[in-house]
């Protein structure tokens, strides 16, 4: 991978490709566009001023990392343009990045030049990707450490301890940003374990390692949190999104506050102004419905696996606009091709299934919380990387078998 990167024409390549993707970032309206970047926006806010991590009332609303990277450029711009501005060129440079580390899974894994050049690129140009890293979310981080991680845990070998250092150490970063892979990241240790150690021994030596470094490394949050609230709380206590997806109201798996949802009921919990409390009312009324409709949450979880896998958006506002047309055109030539492309390279690698066993627990995983959750494209994002790096070794198969056959013509 490193003699790729050397390669004058690639890094000619990413340059070139970083200035047109800034640039464009800096041409975009200065302005949040979606109510969750004014979330992290007023966490950059608070932390630059205050030096709390607050967003309204809330005091953990979301894990910190992005408040805490914003907060930087917030304290340097202050509050307007060249604050977002600034925001979206580092994560120009931080979605290259990314596109960095899914050519060198793509290289640890199937060994081939071509393969990782594929996915280089077609990271670096793939449109869901490029649209959220203007954006003041949390995509583009997670995704760059999600993928990260996985880079170290490829090039992980056996002897090669700090790639499994760095691997860990990524993911606990990811888990900054988002929580999400929190139970995961032992299993994928593990499994990772077993391409590289003959011993059980070893192997639980791993893991345990891992479990270490992750109470370690969580240790300065939960430390605030206990402060903050007076009790511990391992995360952000948000569970908002499992009522969002599992009341009596939401009928078809949506994920919209303002339909799916039973408003006095909302209303009720919000009353309280007390951010544990709400979670805890939160919760309690979504597992009463889950275990109160078995039936309907098992649908439910079918509807919600359609719309997570979907090839076009969810969306059922203006369906013949022409921007909605361009956005459902944008997704059948990305995830519309990256998805078969990915499906047909597992088949293709089926005798490599032990260390390509991580890439598909994380699909698994993923798939099975946002069913159980709530389901949107947009929540399906951090795994297109992984079909891209599949799909990429399928593009290059089809490649190689032209360029055989034009020979023998």
């Amino acid at each position: 991978m490193i003699s790729i990167l050397r390669s004058k024409n690639v890094l000619i390549g990413l340059i070139c490709c970083f200035i047109v993707i800034a640039v464009i970032d800096v041409i975009i309206p200065g302005r949040a566009f979606f109510p969750d970047e004014n979330v992290y926006i007023r966490e950059a806010k608070s932390i630059a001023e205050t030096g709390q991590f607050k967003s309204g009332f809330y005091r953990a609303h979301t894990m910190p990392f992005n408040g805490m990277i914003y907060a930087i450029f917030y304290k340097i711009f202050g509050e307007g343009i060249l604050f977002i501005k600034s925001v979206r060129v580092l994560q120009a440079f931080i979605h290259i990045l990314t596109a960095i580390g899914a050519a060198a899974i793509s290289f640890s894994v199937f060994r081939n030049k071509t393969t990782a050049l594929i996915v280089l690129f077609s990271m670096i140009i793939y449109p869901s990707l490029l649209a959220y890293q203007c954006m003041l979310m949390t995509e583009t981080f997670f995704i760059f450490f999600l993928v990260w991680g996985f880079a170290f845990l490829f090039l992980w070998e056996r002897g090669a301890t700090p790639m499994f250092v760095y691997a860990t150490l990524t993911f606990m970063l990811s888990l900054y940003v988002r929580p999400v892979i929190t139970t995961l990241m032992p299993v994928l240790i593990g499994v990772r374990c077993l391409v590289l150690e003959n011993f059980w021994r070893n192997r639980i030596k791993f893991v345990i390692l891992s479990c270490a470094i992750f109470i370690v490394c969580m240790s300065p949050w939960w430390i605030r949190n206990w402060s903050v609230f007076g009790e511990f709380v391992p995360f952000a206590p948000s569970s908002g999104n499992l009522y969002l997806g599992n009341n009596p109201v939401n009928k078809t798996a949506g994920i919209d506050w303002s339909t799916d949802v039973d408003q006095e009921v909302v209303s009720r919990i919000n009353s309280s102004g007390d951010e544990l409390l709400i979670s805890k009312e939160y919760m309690k009324e979504a597992k009463k419905y889950i275990v109160e409709n078995k039936a309907i949450f098992l649908r439910n979880m079918w509807l919600k696996f359609k719309r997570f896998w979907n090839f076009t958006s969810n969306y059922k506002g203006e369906k013949y606009s022409t921007a909605f047309r361009l956005y459902n055109l944008s997704l059948l030539l990305s995830w519309g091709v990256a998805c078969p492309l990915g499906i047909v390279s597992v088949f293709l690698n089926r005798k490599k299934w032990r260390e390509l066993l991580p890439i598909y627990l994380l699909i698994i995983y993923y798939t099975f919380i946002h069913t159980v959750v709530i389901a949107s494209i947009r929540y399906r994002l951090p795994i297109e990387p992984f079909f891209i790096i599949m799909g990429a070794d399928c593009v290059f198969r089809i490649y190689n078998k032209m360029i055989q056959r034009n020979e023998k013509e």
